[in-house]
């Protein structure tokens, strides 16, 4: 080969191999721009993302601050529950005792009138047995009340339906004693004869004293007229021996029955 061809060729390689060289420096010189410009970034979002550590760690401190003074008053919110609750009891309490004492009243007042009630539904259903003790309760606890007469009359009449004669004048007798001017009192005298009538030994005398006294005492009655015919049916004698009060016979009060 020509040695003029050669250097030729080897100059060209040469600046080739210049030129390829200056283009792989200009390439590394561009990434490591590139790379400088990434590490810029990364430290620039290192910073930011410090500050925003460094507000969250402010926001945190403010926030457990925040916590600190909310337990506090939740603390004294449940204190004064608490205080609001102990007083509360004391006056549900004290409501309570109050509505206590106001039913006990209520039921102390209702209790003569619920006992005489049910006294009179079991006279009504001629349940004498209870009718008796139930009027026998009323007139014994309650000798003032309302229907202290009625209840004794009723008593007589519980008796007087069993055919406890004695008892029956017993309560009749009670009746006449303690309440002479009871609007019972025609009734009264009328089944207290009857019920000497009935009794094993003679009280007949004593018996028209007060049927006779019914005739003359409450001539319009119908307790009258009743006494008027049985009157005529005993054709009694003379009962100027019998024990007056008044113009009125008093009963003698017949001993109570031997108990059972």
């Amino acid at each position: 080969m020509n040695p003029a061809r050669l250097s030729v060729l080897a100059a060209a390689l040469l600046l080739q191999g210049c030129i390829a060289t200056q283009r792989d420096m200009l390439q590394m010189q561009s990434q490591m721009d590139d790379l400088n410009m990434n590490l810029s970034s990364m430290q620039k979002n290192q910073a930011d993302l410090a500050v925003k550590i460094d507000g969250l760690s402010r926001d945190l401190n403010i926030f457990s601050e925040n916590v600190k003074g909310v337990s506090s008053q939740m603390d004294r919110l449940s204190d004064r529950l608490d205080q609001m609750e102990a007083g509360l009891d004391k006056r549900v309490n004290a409501i309570g005792k109050t509505l206590q004492k106001q039913q006990e009243q209520v039921e102390s007042a209702l209790l003569p009138s619920k006992l005489y009630n049910d006294s009179y539904a079991a006279f009504s259903a001629k349940n004498y047995d209870n009718a008796a003790a139930g009027f026998k309760s009323y007139v014994s606890k309650y000798p003032a009340g309302e229907m202290a007469e009625v209840a004794c009359f009723y008593l007589g009449e519980s008796y007087f339906s069993k055919s406890a004669w004695q008892d029956a004048a017993l309560a009749y007798a009670t009746l006449l004693d303690k309440y002479p001017s009871s609007s019972k009192a025609p009734a009264a005298r009328l089944r207290y004869a009857q019920s000497l009538l009935k009794f094993p030994q003679d009280k007949k005398a004593e018996a028209v004293s007060f049927l006779e006294s019914v005739v003359k005492d409450f001539p319009k009655s119908p307790e009258a007229k009743t006494a008027k015919d049985q009157l005529d049916k005993l054709k009694p004698p003379a009962s100027a021996g019998d024990t007056m009060r008044h113009g009125v016979p008093v009963p003698s009060k017949p001993a109570a029955p031997a108990k059972k």
